[in-house]
């Protein structure tokens, strides 16, 4: 595994944050929002807000982090994530 500060993430639901799907590069991003916004719209799901992709610079966790993280995985995000920017819509 390499040394990540930074991952990529797009949206599930079309225009929420709610639920997200993590990749290691933008490139993969990309590819997997796309085909996961082309199978929406075949199945006639709402998709006009596009899918947005974000950057998310990585913090580094401290042993109490990585404890909590372990304990209460919903608690990832806010323990993980330094920085959220959208650097892309699919539509």
């Amino acid at each position: 595994m390499r040394d990540a500060k930074e991952i990529f993430a797009y949206q599930v639901v079309p225009g929420t944050d709610e639920i997200l799907a993590f990749t290691e590069t933008l490139g993969l991003a990309r590819q997997e929002a796309s085909q996961h916004f082309d199978g929406l719209k075949a199945m006639d799901e709402n998709v006009g807000a596009g899918i947005a992709i974000y950057k998310m610079g990585l913090r580094v966790p401290s042993l109490s982090d990585a404890v909590t993280v372990l304990n209460h995985p919903e608690d990832a995000r806010a323990r993980l994530i330094q920085t959220i920017e959208r650097v892309e819509l699919i539509s």
